[in-house]
């Protein structure tokens, strides 16, 4: 058989081959993705209607009454108990940073819900928290302990589907200088008031 011959069927079959491969991960990766996909368009949707009517929404704001002890000029106008997790972020020495702006993380988070391999994080567990938000600061109580978040140390804050042990979750993603935080919740003002807040406090 003439080895030009025998060249082309190795290439021909080298190729199919790749197809197939190419044609099976395709499958897995769409198989894997479709409960992030499901979730991240209803979300979406969710967020485009709310966009409609999130500057009357934060028109029409106004103060909460609570037993919490306020500074002056302070006002609380959010109060929920949502389901929080707090994550330290590791500031690893020597170790080349993938992104250089307030969304690295936010983005390698991001990217773990389109690997088509699972890559396996820290997680923290979910704690029933009182979120209370001021126009000064946040403050959650879960019942133990209070955080204080000063809007200042807040560098990012978005909606974001969160993988937590294979369940997706629509939550806020806020990311403070040394942690971040996810609150499980579909109230999308929650963000609203956080970044209107922040703007106003820098």
């Amino acid at each position: 058989m003439d080895s030009k011959f025998i060249i082309a069927i190795c290439i021909i079959i080298l190729y199919a081959i790749i197809l197939l491969i190419v044609g099976i991960l395709s499958y897995v990766y769409s198989v894997k993705h479709k409960p992030f996909k499901v979730i991240n368009d209803e979300y979406l949707k969710e967020i485009a209607e709310y966009k409609k009517v999130e500057d009357e929404i934060l028109r029409k704001l106004k103060p909460i009454k609570t037993k919490f002890e306020l500074s002056e000029n302070e006002n609380i106008y959010f109060v929920d108990e949502l389901e929080v997790s707090f994550n330290e972020i590791e500031n690893k020495k020597n170790k080349k940073k993938e992104f250089d702006d307030e969304y690295d993380q936010y983005i390698k988070n991001l990217k773990k819900n389109y690997s088509l391999f699972k890559i396996k994080g820290k997680q923290n567990e979910l704690e029933k928290t009182l979120t209370y938000i001021s126009n000064k600061r946040i403050v959650l109580d879960n019942g133990t302990e209070f955080k204080i978040i000063k809007f200042n140390n807040v560098i990012l804050v978005e909606n974001y589907v969160w993988n937590f042990n294979g369940e997706y979750l629509k939550t806020i993603y806020l990311k403070t200088k040394n942690e971040e935080i996810y609150f499980v919740t579909n109230d999308l003002k929650l963000k609203s008031i956080i970044s209107k807040f922040r703007l106003e406090n820098e």
